[in-house]
């Protein structure tokens, strides 16, 4: 998508720098659908949501999980050898139903060599959050950080 900036000088060549608003005329149909496109996009840069689905880690010193937006991969990683594994899951929040958090998925990783990797297809019909835990699987999508041995991505969507 062009920038904000990008639409106003495309708008400002087609007007030929002529105000167009308070004593400017917009002449003709084709400037007047520019620059209500020009103004409907300055609106949905505005308003846009920031939590977006893109590559994402968590990391403790006892291993770390992460997120590929590029197939939907997780990935749980256990890097400290002290008998215990890593556990992680992904919870789901849909923006329609008012169940509250899902849990959708889990993994473990520990006492073997690598990572332990797992797909889930991300959609658009809610909100995701990643939780990573030392030793058993997480109970729920934000887990008390300072009484529990997790940590959580927060949230994000597609």
């Amino acid at each position: 998508m062009a920038s904000y900036a990008t639409m106003i000088d495309v708008f400002i060549r087609l007007t030929n720098g002529r105000p167009v608003h308070g004593g400017i005329m917009l002449k003709s149909k084709f400037a007047r659908t520019v620059a209500g496109a020009a103004g409907a996009a300055a609106m949905v840069l505005a308003t846009a949501s920031p939590a977006f689905a893109a590559n994402m880690r968590v990391e403790t010193i006892r291993g770390y999980m992460t997120f590929t937006d590029d197939g939907d991969v997780f990935k749980l990683c256990d890097t400290l050898a002290d008998g215990k594994g890593v556990y992680g899951a992904v919870f789901y929040n849909s923006y329609i139903a008012t169940d509250g958090y899902q849990r959708v998925m889990t993994m473990s990783d520990g006492g073997d060599a690598g990572c332990g990797s797992k797909g889930h297809n991300i959609g658009n019909g809610g909100s995701y959050t990643f939780v990573m835990c030392w030793g058993r699987y997480p109970t729920g999508p934000f887990e008390n950080q300072l009484s529990s041995p997790c940590d959580s991505t927060g949230e994000f969507n597609e």
